[in-house]
């Protein structure tokens, strides 16, 4: 991923006006473990979740937050909440659709979250 982090940094300090305009959340870990592998990215803003996803979920629901401010986006509480609500209720979709939850592909599992998501509207 630092490739991949340094190739948008780069877009977004030397592109034009399109680049200049995007935005990121960089997460990691431990606050300061991205030294040991990323040195370059010092002077970023970088939050560190210790692997809890509700961490997780707090950071990036409050940088789109603050990315698009006349958004309404629920707190990030509600959100940990449907999202243990969508994990309690994925191995029940998986058995209906004769899929194993650890065999997943990421089109796999957005196909089924967003059917839960319509079947369990805010």
């Amino acid at each position: 991923m630092p490739l991949e982090l340094g190739l948008f940094l780069g877009a977004k300090c030397y592109g034009g006006k399109r680049q200049k305009r995007k935005s990121c959340k960089i997460l990691d870990t431990d606050r300061y473990r991205f030294q040991k592998f990323c040195s370059d990215i010092a002077g970023q803003d970088i939050s560190a979740h210790g692997n809890k996803i509700e961490r997780v979920i707090r950071a990036v629901r409050d940088w789109l937050r603050s990315c698009r401010p006349a958004v309404s986006i629920p707190g990030g509480s509600k959100i940990t909440e449907r999202y243990y609500l969508f994990k309690g209720a994925l191995p029940l979709i998986c058995e209906a659709l004769h899929l194993k939850e650890e065999e997943l592909t990421f089109l796999d599992f957005q196909n089924t979250l967003f059917e839960w998501l319509k079947a369990n509207p805010w």
